[in-house]
């Protein structure tokens, strides 16, 4: 973290340095100083944190963390003083006339003050650096590239219990032991690799040696040889260990063996190859780390048309894919039954059951283990040994976070979950740390993280991508890195939310708040200098006891009420805030006073209960994102056309009205996101301006949709478009509207549409399509749309259709998902085999003539979910047909919905209604139609 630090002093102090000539004056030579000692100890902070890791497990001198502690805290006050500095500057403003050459005069004596401020603190900051660097030479700490000097393999000691583990105590490694045996056993005779990819904790090493020492596998195999890799190796030591072992498979007595010390890599290369020509050979690598590692062994590896095997096991799913032709398997978490068998056995013993009075809490603690087996038994290894009383397993729960790193049970688990995060370059340990500011087990929305990580300055400019793109890149590779878990994917793959796993959060918080990096508002040994803090529950007096603090970022969660003083008190404490993150927070109103955030990048306000916003808001220059999502504000302050920084702005409203607003919001030429908006043709015509648009949602008279496709087809950026007809009755002639640019993914038409667009089927790249036609249409939007390639969501909503609806062999060959609303007047449906062949989820209506399932529906074999809306009563009836159960088994869920008068909507497993009996059913409906 103290990487993160630094690396932030330094690009701050290299943009003073650019910007800032006249007004630091003599000070610039110091600044340049600044930056140059900071570069050099950067090179060793790797190194540095390493050890600060290593006297966790008490193997080194606390003076290490003491170091890299000092520098991180020189670091934030370096951010410190900058940015003071740059705030002061920006508040001298400027003036015209008498009065003008008076504030002009004040100026001139403010700037020679605030520049001999500025030269005393950093005269202060190199006198601290200087010390700083002379006690770094007590620590010999390496430098970023050098040699690790580890030569050899690195023995991993809290490994080799996961290889001994009897098979008794292991549980729900069954069905993917035999998968990967068979695999390893197949009669294919070329070379072939398999990958086991998860998280640390997850069993990859115990259910790799159940397979090595596997009988048929040892029988199947004329050598086997286990390699345990670690982080660091060197190829040539890894070369003769995978020689050794060979040589002793193979019987060669110690006399007979090469030197293979003296050889080098080359001919120990040629060495093995020679080895195991004639050999069906099995090797597995344990605990692969690196990228490249493949590249380090491929050649030595031959296919020799034996049927050989390689196994490794990763936490990175790069590791794997680096790999050509490889097999992946990736482990998951343990189901909660299979969960629950495991700390069962090792809370309990094998002969024992939960007592009753334990059995909510034991769920609740197991919760926190998440499905990691690791975690299961450590957890419950501890149990096993205290009382089987309520009050000692409430303790356990509730501190279960402060023992990661003392309890000895617990203490390995520590280990292994953060070694992941200590592998992690700077900026991605800051964007893991970042996930601590959310409560545990808390879905954070994809969106709202990348933007928070870029306000933050975590994300890298990148010439080539924008730093949304980057910021996703950064997330897919903690993803791969088994550090992130994705909760929830959109159709095209994407993340839509993610989390960590609960004691990875556990880890976090605890580095975060040894690091200052973040602080929980509502606890009471928060540090001062925190950066980041989080408002949970209550707040009472918490924001005076850290007024004096250099706070960055604020986010609420859970907080039903705010003192009435906490907005001012607020504003007027903190002037050097970054973020403001008030989602569904009690807030009632913004003070004027948020104008003098001048460093606030990121302001969500999102399902608030805000109305309005200040004229003030203009003054933030420097804001990047603004979330007035679900908030009650119906106009946007004309200011808003000052704020040339603005990438996002979201406005879309609870009432399903768009905020009223003015002209000017053209010269927002940064803006990527834009959603969503009543437009008029004077902001129509301002558009073209909005070049760099990714995301635009629009509802606009029918008369100019032509003008804002005209507009649209130039935003080469743009993937994503939503346009909304403002007159309900008014037919919009799309045919003849200009095409968007290829790049859409995602459209979204509604209005009174007769024909559609010519264009819609050359949009190759469109994953989702959502089509609301009002009133009567002449087309058959299915046929027309059924050959986009890569189609992978479909919405359709019709008031009137054909009474038979045929989907043919070929068409939709990738589509997922497909919803069918409305669709009155259907009757028969029919899916011929071969169309739709990857659809997983099906919603349709409320159809009511529709009075059987559509024929052909057991062609759809990836089938999960079939959802009938708001028509149970015939669906009900449907169901009392023969074929039902025929065709309905393969569909895991099978739903029908309902909605009454009043909007709310309840939804009905078919299993469920098929068992009530017709009077039962008759009485439901009743119930639900008059709650």
């Amino acid at each position: 973290m103290a990487e993160a630090a630094v690396e932030f002093a330094i690009d701050t102090l290299s943009s003073l340095l650019v910007q800032e000539i006249k007004l630091l004056g003599n000070a610039r030579e110091e600044v340049q100083s600044i930056k140059s000692e900071l570069e050099s100890i950067r090179s060793c902070l790797r190194d540095a944190d390493a050890k600060a890791a290593a006297e966790e497990e008490g193997r080194s001198n606390e003076g290490v963390k003491t170091w890299v502690k000092q520098l991180r805290e020189e670091a934030f006050h370096i951010e410190d003083v900058l940015d003071e500095y740059i705030l002061k500057k920006a508040q001298l403003t400027r003036g015209s006339g008498f009065l003008g050459v008076l504030r002009k005069i004040s100026r001139f004596v403010k700037k020679l003050k605030l520049r001999h401020e500025v030269a005393t603190a950093i005269q202060d900051i190199k006198s601290s650096l200087d010390d700083i660097k002379r006690r770094r030479q007590d620590f010999n700490f390496r430098d970023e590239g050098s040699s690790s000097g580890i030569g050899g393999v690195i023995p991993h000691d809290s490994r080799v219990g996961s290889f001994f583990i009897e098979d008794s105590e292991i549980v729900g490694i069954e069905s993917s032991k035999h998968k990967l045996i068979d695999l390893l056993v197949s009669q294919r005779s070329s070379l072939s690799v398999i990958a086991m990819v998860g998280e640390g904790g997850l069993g990859k090493t115990t259910l790799a040696g159940k397979i090595y020492d596997n009988d048929v596998v040892k029988k199947h195999f004329d050598c086997q040889v286990w390699i345990t890799v670690g982080k660091e190796y060197m190829k040539k030591d890894l070369l003769q260990t995978i020689k050794r072992q060979v040589n002793c498979q193979t019987g060669y007595a110690s006399g007979e063996m090469e030197d293979t010390e003296e050889m080098n890599e080359m001919n120990l290369t040629t060495a093995l190859r020679k080895l195991l020509k004639d050999k069906c050979y099995m090797v597995v690598f344990d605990d692969v780390w690196k990228d490249d590692f493949w590249e380090d062994v491929k050649y030595a590896l031959l296919d020799n048309n034996k049927g050989s095997r390689v196994m490794l096991t990763t936490r990175y799913m790069n590791v794997a894919d680096s790999v050509p032709s490889v097999n992946v398997h990736k482990l998951e978490h343990l189901p909660s039954d299979k969960a629950w068998e495991l700390f069962s056995r090792k809370a309990f013993g094998f002969n024992m059951s939960c007592p009753t009075e334990l059995k909510k809490l034991s769920h609740e603690i197991l919760a926190k283990c998440g499905g990691l087996p690791l975690a299961i038994v450590a957890v419950g290894g501890i149990l096993s040994n205290k009382n089987k009383a309520v009050s000692e397993w409430q303790k356990l729960l509730c501190g279960l976070g402060s023992k990661l790193g003392s309890d000895p049970h617990l203490r390995s688990c520590n280990r292994v979950l953060s070694e992941g995060y200590y592998d992690l370059p700077h900026h991605l340990k800051s964007c893991l740390s970042y996930f601590a500011l959310f409560p545990q087990g808390f879905k954070i929305v994809f969106g709202r993280l990348i933007r928070l990580w870029i306000a933050e300055g975590f994300v890298q400019y990148s010439k080539s991508y924008s730093l949304e793109q980057v910021a996703e890149d950064y997330l897919t590779e903690l993803i791969d890195r088994s550090l992130v878990q994705v909760s929830e994917r959109k159709v095209s793959g994407r993340v839509r939310t993610c989390k960590v796993h609960d004691l990875m959060h556990e880890i976090l918080l605890k580095k975060t708040k040894e690091l200052s990096f973040y602080g929980d508002l509502s606890g009471e040994d928060m540090s001062h200098k925190t950066r980041r803090i989080s408002v949970n529950r209550g707040t009472d007096d918490a924001l005076e006891r850290i007024k004096d603090s250099k706070i960055r970022s604020i986010c609420l969660f859970d907080v039903d009420k705010l003192p009435q003083s906490f907005m001012s008190t607020f504003f007027a404490n903190f002037k050097l805030l970054k973020i403001l993150d008030f989602e569904d927070g009690p807030v009632e109103y913004l003070p004027d006073g948020v104008g003098k955030l001048f460093h606030l990048h990121y302001l969500s306000l999102k399902r608030t209960n805000i109305k309005e916003l200040p004229k003030s808001i203009g003054m933030l220059i420097n804001l990047e994102t603004l979330d007035l999502n679900y908030s009650f504000v119906t106009e946007l302050p004309v200011e808003i056309k000052n704020l040339k920084k603005l990438r996002c702005l979201i406005i879309w409203h609870k009432e399903d009205f768009c905020p009223k607003i003015h002209e000017g919001l053209g010269a927002l030429t940064n803006l990527h996101k834009l959603y969503s908006v009543e437009a008029n043709s004077e902001f129509v015509g301002e558009l073209k301006q909005l070049r760099q648009l990714r995301r635009l949602d629009i509802v606009l008279e029918n008369r100019d949709w032509k003008d804002l496709f005209h507009v649209v087809k130039n935003m080469e950026n743009l993937e994503r478009l939503r346009v909304t007809s403002k007159v309900k009755a008014e037919i919009v002639d799309v045919s003849s509207m200009a095409s968007p640019p290829q790049s859409l993914q995602s459209l979204f038409l509604q209005g009174n549409i007769k024909k559609l667009p010519f264009w819609i089927s050359e949009l190759q790249k469109l994953i989702k399509i959502q089509l609301v036609f009002r009133g009567t249409t002449d087309i058959d939007p299915i046929s027309v749309l059924q050959a986009l390639p890569n189609l992978l969501k479909l919405v359709i909503r019709v008031t009137y259709c054909d009474e038979k609806l045929h989907f043919e062999e070929g068409w939709f060959p990738k589509l997922e998902e497909l919803h069918l609303v409305n669709f009155g007047e259907l009757k028969w449906m029919v899916i011929d085999k071969g169309s739709m062949p990857n659809l997983k989820e099906f919603r349709i209506g409320p159809s009511p003539l529709l009075t059987e399932l559509p024929t052909g529906i057991e062609h759809l074999i990836y089938l999960k979910r079939l959802i009938f809306l708001m028509m149970p009563k015939e669906i009900y009836w449907m169901m009392k047909g023969e074929n039902w159960e025929k065709l309905t088994k393969q569909i895991p869920e099978v739903l029908a919905t309902y909605k009454h008068a009043f909007g709310f909507g309840f939804c009905y497993n078919t299993r469920y209604l098929s068992s009530l009996s017709c009077e039962d059913f008759e009485q439901l409906v009743e119930k639900q139609s008059h709650p």
